[in-house]
């Protein structure tokens, strides 16, 4: 990044001699500047998601100010400091404004027990000052308290429009978050203005955020048309086209959902710290506006396309929020709800083409996904058998790896089964398929991917989901073309 030739702002922050030379008081703001979120929405969402009937005590705390309401949130929500995204940034900035000798402050409008466990946890500041719960210490309030304290001057480092009123009363404006523009308001005022680089969020952590590769799991949806050899009819197959764009929007937001949800946990996680919401590079804000978009837009299409399938695309929903917020932390019952999503989505393939539900499809989609849950919840605890470690948040213990095993394998010989029956009792009858042989080497095909996928699961290395496992491994990709020949021959099809 480079400064714009006719503004006199640097990107990297003042250092060298002419810092030792000026060790002018440090003063750091915290939301939005020293770390990368902020902290009134991190207290909201987890009173939202862990606490939710003590929001309207929130809502009525309001009454008596903004400060007093942060007050109320910090005093019913905990935020794990330590696990915070800090800006590299501006902590380099202190380490060489302390190292130069001079005095670092951190001033927030964060309340003031935040303040003080941040400045707690990195050990960093001389002082920690927030709101009191009566003032709200932000913009002009936050320049004048400084202006009073800091009578020979001060820098400070802040972030947005509101900060403009106390780098007024500052002598260097240092902008984080790379936020140019504002540097450029700044510097024409006359100021001498520094602006911290960040990296923002790119495409690649938005398609990540929203799980675009996930939507692979609603081609589910495709398989009554294709099974019922509808494919050719342009109104079915746009009506599943729509259906399936609708189902990703609702999977994206109840994601967007699920990492706000998990925002605590993840950011301890050795590699989920980096997802884009918990790394701060996605706001929280922008995260939960998102979500509601999705949300809307997809349920609201949803009924414009075909009410009931709207329901069961609300059901879905439903039943993902409630995995989000309590039963993934339910042992079997999470696999289960799992399976049972799967099920869902092969129902709501039938319902856009106004089939008739099919028991036996619906069944042995149900075994088929509980076998692959199981999977991959008995790698993850062989995994933790390994390595002496407990799986949090899942209320499994690494000893249950036998049981997840038995019934995992059981559940999968069972959809074997069940797809044998499927053929024989429903797809056979209905006249579609000139060879019926081929058909009969479909669940063998099948049987052996699930052993595939079974022995990575007993060995403890499958470490994706097995459906996105499947999409990346080419074993699984020549075990799905055997399966189409198979169904092309049976169809009767000229290759």
């Amino acid at each position: 990044m480079t400064a714009s030739p006719s503004l006199n702002w640097s990107v990297e922050p003042v250092t060298g001699a002419a810092r030792q030379a000026r060790p002018t008081p440090l003063v750091v703001d915290l939301d939005h500047t020293l770390i990368r979120t902020d902290t009134l929405h991190e207290t909201i969402v987890e009173l939202a998601f862990r606490h939710p009937l003590k929001l309207p005590a929130i809502a009525f705390s309001l009454i008596n100010g903004r400060a007093a309401m942060k007050r109320k949130c910090a005093d019913l929500a905990q935020i794990h400091c330590a696990s915070l995204p800090y800006d590299a940034a501006v902590l380099s900035l202190i380490a060489d404004r302390r190292q130069a000798g001079g005095e670092v402050h951190l001033v927030t409008a964060a309340d003031q027990s935040i303040a003080d466990s941040v400045s707690a946890t990195l050990g960093l500041f001389d002082s920690a000052t927030g709101s009191n719960g009566i003032d709200n210490l932000k913009s002009a309030a936050k320049a004048k308290q400084l202006a009073a304290r800091f009578g020979d001057g001060f820098d400070y480092v802040g972030d947005c429009s509101a900060d403009i009123p106390v780098w007024r009363r500052s002598k260097i404006a240092i902008v984080a978050g790379g936020r140019t523009a504002l540097a450029g308001i700044m510097s024409r005022a006359g100021m001498e203005t520094t602006v911290l680089p960040r990296r923002s969020a790119t495409l690649r952590n938005w398609i990540k955020a929203l799980r675009i590769h996930q939507w692979s799991k609603n081609f589910l949806l495709f398989a009554p048309l294709v099974l019922s050899h509808e494919y050719t009819q342009p109104e079915l197959l746009l009506r599943t086209i729509l259906a399936w764009c609708l189902f990703g929007m609702v999977a994206s937001a109840s994601y967007l959902l699920n990492d706000l949800s998990d925002l605590a946990a993840d950011r301890q996680h050795p590699t989920k710290r980096f997802r884009a919401v918990a790394a701060g590079l996605i706001p929280i804000s922008t995260a939960l506006s998102l979500s509601a978009a999705l949300l809307v837009g997809g349920i609201v299409g949803a009924w414009l396309l075909h009410p009931p399938f709207c329901m069961i695309l609300s059901a879905y929903l439903v039943l993902t929020l409630a995995y989000s917020l309590w039963l993934k932390s339910q042992p079997m019952v999470d696999v289960a709800t799992i399976a049972a999503l799967f099920g869902l989505r092969i129902t709501a393939g039938m319902v856009i083409v106004n089939h008739p539900v099919s028991l036996w499809l619906v069944t042995f989609t149900l075994v088929l996904f509980l076998s692959l849950a199981l999977a991959k919840r008995t790698a993850e605890l062989v995994q933790a058998q390994k390595s002496m470690r407990v799986v949090k948040g899942r209320g499994y213990l690494p000893g249950d790896a036998p049981m997840t095993m038995a019934l995992g394998i059981a559940s999968g010989i069972v959809s074997v089964v069940v797809m044998v029956l499927y053929m024989f009792m429903e797809a056979m009858p209905t006249g579609l398929y000139a060879n019926v042989g081929p058909l009969y080497l479909i669940p063998a095909v099948l049987g052996l991917w699930l052993m595939r996928i079974w022995l990575r699961a007993h060995r403890g290395t499958l470490n994706d989901d097995p459906v996105i496992f499947a999409i990346r491994d080419p074993g699984s990709w020549a075990h799905a073309v055997i399966v189409l020949f198979l169904w092309v021959a049976a169809v009767g099809f000229s290759l």
